[in-house]
Parts: structure tokens; sequence; C-alpha cells
């Protein structure tokens, strides 16, 4: 089976983000009668595409990119939603087997701590992604519910889609930490073509000092292509042939929600459009650089 050009299959969780924001902490338990239960809102609630797999197919969907999602996405009413989205920016996703959608409810003190509320829905079948025809490129990501028999599965799909000619990204996130064996998660990378995660989800699994000498050492467990994401202070990506360090333009005090999946879903473009690996990680800076000025995660990140 050859592999379908321009086609990149995306893997990992769908998620509805609800926020509400200057919540005062709450002040013990909670009381009967009108009024005494109740907090005014100065500003209204606001919902947002969340869930590392859906928000980074919406906006390959968005740029123009033909993309399908292996997701967790639910048939009742908040799937239906988040379904809505994703078909307006020309994501393909399969007739949903689940029951209930994950949803993220974040609450925002004036003094901006958070407090969450997360329902995880149910778990991804990362085999499923090994149904039909054979993509460009595979983007998988880590999310709230995986563990080692994940880690397993997903070993085993990355292996059997490269040899089918996929190319393989990989955003483990901080999902596994504590969850599976460092020997195992690095013997994973060897599979992967692309591995991108934070600094601090890196230092997880190999501790290095400073970011270039942490990048260039993760190419020895056998990615092609590494990339670092630093949050404000940009990205350091590395190749056999070089290790960069790219800044960004910080976005002082914004929600920064959405902001990697913006990030992963414009470099899985580029690089699947041909573009060279720093072109690919600046291009992916801007665009989730403006997602963090505009403030409503991926559904703004292209305005």
């Amino acid at each position: 089976m050859a592999v379908v050009k321009g086609l990149i299959e995306v893997a990992s969780n769908a998620v509805l983000d609800v926020l509400v924001r200057d919540v005062a902490a709450s002040e013990g338990p909670a009381r009967d009668g009108w009024g005494a239960n109740v907090q005014l809102l100065s500003r209204p609630v606001e919902v947002a595409l969340g869930g590392c797999g859906a928000a980074a197919a919406y906006i390959l969907g968005r740029l123009g990119q033909r993309v399908s999602l292996n997701t967790n996405l639910g048939a009742d009413s908040w799937g239906q939603l988040l379904s809505s989205w994703l078909r307006q920016a020309g994501v393909e996703t399969r007739p949903s087997s689940f029951g209930d959608t994950a949803v993220h409810l974040i609450q925002l003190s004036p003094e901006g701590k958070r407090q969450s509320f997360y329902f995880t829905g149910e778990k991804v079948v990362w085999e499923c992604s090994l149904e039909g025809a054979a993509p460009e490129w595979y983007l998988a990501a880590g999310y709230g519910k995986v563990d080692a028999v994940d880690l397993e599965k997903l070993g085993r799909v990355f292996a059997q889609l490269r040899h089918l000619g996929t190319r393989v990204m990989f955003d483990p996130g901080p999902w596994f930490k504590g969850r599976v064996a460092g020997p195992d998660m690095l013997r994973l990378w060897s599979q992967v073509d692309c591995l991108v995660a934070t600094e601090e989800e890196f230092q997880v699994w190999h501790p290095a000092g400073d970011t270039q000498s942490l990048a260039a050492q993760l190419l020895d467990f056998g990615p092609a292509q590494v990339v670092v994401k630093r949050g404000k202070q940009g990205a350091v990506c590395a190749s056999v042939a070089d290790v960069a360090v790219l800044p960004t333009t910080p976005v002082e005090g914004a929600n920064t929600v959405g902001a990697g999946d913006t990030f992963n879903g414009r470099l899985v473009c580029g690089l699947c459009r041909g573009e060279g690996l720093e072109e690919a990680v600046r291009a992916a800076l801007q665009l989730a650089t403006q997602a963090v000025r505009h403030g409503r995660g991926v559904l703004g990140a292209l305005g």
C-alpha cells in the first residue's frame, strides 16, 4: 500500500474547553439559598476546541491541508459541537463509537490562579489509524489517559506505518511521566521521524544542561528531527545538519491555551509540504504567537 501524498493523520484526544474568568476562590462548603451560592460573572464564559488531536487537526484543516482525525470524540451534545467545528475546517473524522466527550472546565481567579475540573472521556484507539489509506505524515500526541499499554500500542502503530512509508511526528506531552519506564519511552523514539515536546517534558526522559545540547543529544535516540518548544522564548530545532535557536515575540498576560497544538499543526503541515525544518518551526512559532494574541485557542489562530 502506497502512502497518500498530502494526507496527514492526527491521533490524540478531543476536549471541549470551558473557561470561566474572574471567579473568586471558594470559601467553605456550598450554601443553600439564592445569592448565597451564586457568583455573578463580569466576563462571558468562553468555550474552545481542545485536545491534542482535535486542536492540531483543526489547524491543519484551516490551513487547507487534507487531514484525518483518530480521536475519542463522543456522540453527545458536546461531541456534536466539536464535530461541527472540525467539519467547518474540513477535517475528516471517523464515525464516533464513544459515548461521552471529554470536557475541561477551567476557573481563573482575578489574580490568575487556576483551578480546573477535567472529565477525560474515553481512550483513543490508536490501532484505528492502521485502517484505510496510509498517510504521508502521522502526528500522535499524549493526553490525560495514556499509560504503559498506550506506549506499546503506539510503538506497533509507528512501526507499521513507517514500514508503509509514512513519516511519524510524536509529542509525548507531560502525560506519560510516572506511567511508563524511561527506557521504554526512549526506545519508542527510534520509531519517530520528528520528535517534539517542551523543554521541561524532554528533561523528564533525558536530563541535559542547556537546550541546544538537549536537542542535539535527543537525535541519538533515533529521530531525524527534534524540536524543543520553549514557550515565550521560542524553540530550538535540531537535525544531523544543524541546531538552530529560534526566538519568538512574547505576548505578556495572554491566554496560552492551544498554543502548543497550533505549533504542532503548523509544524507537521510545513514538513508535509516540503519546508525545511527551520522554516517550518519559524512558521509554527508565528502561528502559535498569533493564537496566543487572539486569545481564543486554535479557533482564533487564523482569524
